[in-house]
């Protein structure tokens, strides 16, 4: 919870407010008496797209990290 207050720009207190009342910017889960904000629920709620990660991608960019080229 305080990381995604932080990341929508809100006091914690804010935050607790706002979940309490149903009115968080983004979907949260009870875990016992504590407030969970799923990564991909914050980015939707920052308004940040859910983008695809293919395998090649993450390979391409280790590969290139190493310094390795096509060349």
């Amino acid at each position: 919870m305080r990381i995604a207050a932080k990341a929508l720009n809100l006091s914690l207190g804010t935050a607790y407010k706002q979940a309490r009342r149903g009115d968080f910017p983004c979907r949260l889960r009870r875990r016992g008496r504590v407030y969970v904000v799923a990564v991909h629920d914050l980015m939707r709620g920052l308004g940040i797209q859910d983008v695809r990660v293919r395998y090649d991608d993450i390979e391409e960019g280790a590969r290139l990290a190493r310094g390795e080229s096509d060349d």
